[in-house]
């Protein structure tokens, strides 16, 4: 859903409870500027693989940008 920034202004409550379930793009002047996303709060390393990956597009999102210092960190304090 895309939504103008002075929309967003006047309502903004509406828009971050319509966050909860889908993405809410803000535009500026017309052209894409920012996104409102719904907060997860399950930690990436909690969060399950697919079973059976059919495309490349199922991974986006699941492997984050982390060091392997993070990772160890992660799993020592679990």
């Amino acid at each position: 859903m895309q939504v103008a920034l002075n929309e967003l202004k006047v309502n903004v409550g509406k828009y971050v409870d319509l966050a909860e379930t889908v993405d809410v793009v803000i535009t500026k002047y017309g052209k894409p500027t920012a996104k409102i996303i719904r907060y997860d709060k399950t930690p990436w390393y909690n969060k399950k693989l697919p079973e059976e990956i059919a495309s490349f597009e199922e991974l986006f999102g699941t492997l984050p940008d982390i060091s392997l210092d993070e990772i160890k960190m992660a799993r020592v304090s679990e």
